[in-house]
């Protein structure tokens, strides 16, 4: 369990790198693109499907940026 809060708690700062570094020059950030990416980085990552998608949201919306749901098998909705 212990593993996994770590692992959970790293996996939430590289979405928060994320979002700061793409607000610099984007004001949509793309869920796919976003999860591509952090994947790179954190393979095993600890979230998936709509749980991943609403973590990076939600750091999204705390930055004033805009949503694009664009993984396949989640809504394509914007926000």
């Amino acid at each position: 369990m212990f593993t996994d809060d770590v692992a959970v708690r790293r996996l939430k700062i590289l979405v928060q790198q994320y979002v700061e570094t793409r607000k610099k020059r984007h004001d949509v950030i793309s869920t796919a693109k976003a999860g591509t990416a952090i994947r790179e980085v954190m393979p095993s990552c600890p979230l998936s499907g709509e749980a991943f998608d609403d973590l990076i949201a939600a750091c999204a919306i705390e930055h004033g940026l805009a949503v694009l749901f664009d993984n396949p098998g989640t809504s394509g909705t914007e926000i």
